[in-house]
């Protein structure tokens, strides 16, 4: 049975407006239309249906193991949907980056090593090694560590590995990125640290990004950063309900006491009870 699609203001029962315009009025940036997926026996997504637009910062939450970090590789087109299912993209489809919830750096390289890396592989590379050197060096002043890109990984801190895995993602000027738990296995300050230091560069002019979908646990993690949050049935997974945040932006410490949060909160809360 395919899960009802609920798009509504949280904490109200009235239907979704749209957060700063109408969904009818927005660009889509990535596009999952009836996407299904097993592994062997074990079915893990049942007919998704969603729409992630330009200039959006979507969250996804739901049970463990439904299937949530499959979805960001189902956008990556690290695997495919069932018959039937189709993922598209806007007009010219968009550069797209990822992170994941470890920062999987090579102990053997400094960090601005760790961010050109990428940017050297292929056969046919991107960017020659003088401008993958100005990007990796772009990309580290972004998030702060200029000052640290001749470090080894076991010289940072979890917080700044983290960081690293940003900005080698950054580097490669993705339009959309995918970010699997990437801050999960860090400490509550660090966490909430780096939930405003990525708020800070999707907001930059100073990058090409303009649509980040992350995957979290953490309700209030959700609501603090995101434009709508996704939540996800069990496995197999279909999509519960798209609940809008409408909290102003630009989000900032202390958010957590505006009325609208905590109904937001509340209402995630009630529907992870029923899940």
């Amino acid at each position: 049975m395919t899960s009802q699609v609920i798009e509504m203001q949280a904490g109200t029962g009235q239907q979704f407006g749209g957060n700063q315009s109408s969904p009818a009025n927005r660009e889509i940036a990535v596009s999952l239309k009836n996407c299904s997926l097993s592994f062997g026996e074990v079915q893990v997504l049942n007919n998704v249906s969603l729409d992630i637009y330009k200039n959006e910062f979507l969250s996804i939450l739901g049970p463990s193991g439904c299937g949530k970090s499959t979805l960001l590789r189902l956008m990556l087109e690290l695997l495919k949907p069932s018959e039937g299912g189709e993922i598209s993209y806007s007009s010219d489809k968009p550069s797209i980056g990822m992170v994941f919830q470890k920062p999987v750096l090579m102990p053997w390289l400094s960090a601005i090593q760790n961010i050109e890396l990428p940017l050297g592989l292929g056969e046919k590379k991107k960017f020659t090694k003088k401008e993958a050197r100005e990007k990796a060096e772009g990309a580290l002043q972004l998030v702060g560590l200029q000052d640290f890109k001749n470090h080894f990984p076991h010289q940072l801190s979890g917080g700044m590995q983290q960081r690293i895995a940003i900005a080698r993602a950054l580097a490669a000027d993705p339009a959309v990125l995918l970010m699997d738990e990437p801050f999960g296995a860090l400490d509550e300050f660090t966490r909430e640290k780096l939930n405003f230091e990525l708020l800070r560069l999707w907001e930059s002019p100073d990058t090409s990004l303009s649509t980040v979908v992350m995957v979290t646990h953490s309700i209030q993690e959700s609501v603090i950063m995101s434009d709508r949050i996704v939540m996800m049935s069990p496995r197999p997974a279909g999509v519960e309900a798209i609940i809008p945040v409408p909290l102003p932006r630009p989000r900032e410490v202390g958010m957590e006491e505006h009325p609208a949060y905590y109904q937001t909160v509340k209402e995630l809360r009630k529907r992870v009870k029923h899940l």
